[in-house]
């Protein structure tokens, strides 16, 4: 029954986060293009401020894929859990876990998909920029390849010493932050439920509070760690050093997401009130 509750739901979502993700890539594209405008030499202001605007423009386009996703399956996971559409919801003949489970599972890798896609915009307005800025001579772009090619050199350096161990760590990290982010939203508004009219607003507290939280344990398990890391690691490369630091950064969201599932699992199992 899970596995229909994530084909009908994944339907039902995907068009808006896609939208979003879409309209960054044009913004990327646009923005990235405008390097190859004759627009930066110009003797009247308003030329380079418009250039400047675009580009301004694919920076909030990133900060609002990644707000806009986060709110939106949010207020979906609101609306659908705690007010009328609840009734109809919690008839389905599934249980509160497989509900709760498959609005994790979906809003977690849709937090991941917009993640990768405000990488890939970056990706897109610097390629886009480089090849509007690069000189039109096919010896620049020949000299560019073959310094390309002594990148895989670079690894043999002690400079870079357990870089691999870091990119496996740091993907870690990035699976762990979009379940993390996930239920921090879930956890909040499940929790401000419990506060009788003023839902919304006890949703709102509960982020900020299990986020200080977060900040406060964050604080008191990391710093002495790193403090110890430093005075004993050596420092020709800081990729061990950051490799650790991702890894008990992860477990500890990883630890804190666990709880607010569970929390979350038992109020809605519960403690359910709807609107």
């Amino acid at each position: 029954m899970l596995g229909k509750l994530l084909k009908h739901e994944w339907r039902a979502v995907w068009k808006v986060p896609v939208l979003l993700i879409g309209i960054l890539m044009i913004t990327a594209v646009i923005a990235g293009g405008t390097f190859a405008l004759p627009i930066w030499n110009s003797e009247w202001v308003g030329l380079p401020l418009s250039g400047v605007m675009l580009i301004m423009t694919f920076y909030f386009a990133m900060i609002a894929v990644s707000i806009g996703i986060m709110i939106y399956f949010a207020v979906r996971f609101y609306k659908n859990v705690f007010t009328d559409e609840g009734y109809l919801t919690n008839t389905l003949p599934v249980s509160a876990r497989e509900l709760l489970i498959n609005k994790v599972i979906t809003m977690s890798a849709w937090n991941l998909i917009g993640g990768i896609a405000i990488v890939l915009s970056i990706v897109v307005f610097v390629i886009i920029m480089i090849l509007s800025l690069m000189p039109k001579t096919s010896s620049f772009a020949r000299d560019l390849f073959r310094e390309m090619a002594h990148i895989p050199e670079l690894f043999d350096s002690p400079y870079m010493e357990g870089f691999q161990g870091f990119c496996a760590s740091l993907l870690i990290m990035v699976l762990v932050g979009a379940f993390n982010s996930t239920m921090m939203v879930i956890g909040s508004i499940t929790l401000g439920q419990q506060v009788r009219g003023h839902r919304v607003l006890g949703a709102v507290g509960a982020y900020f509070a299990i986020s200080a939280v977060v900040q406060v344990i964050n604080t008191v398990v990391m710093m002495p760690m790193m403090f110890t890391m430093f005075e004993n690691a050596r420092m020709d490369s800081p990729f061990p050093i950051l490799t650790i630091f991702y890894l008990i950064s992860s477990a500890i969201s990883l630890l804190i997401a666990v709880g607010l599932y569970f929390l979350c699992e038992y109020l809605i199992g519960k403690r359910l009130e709807l609107e």
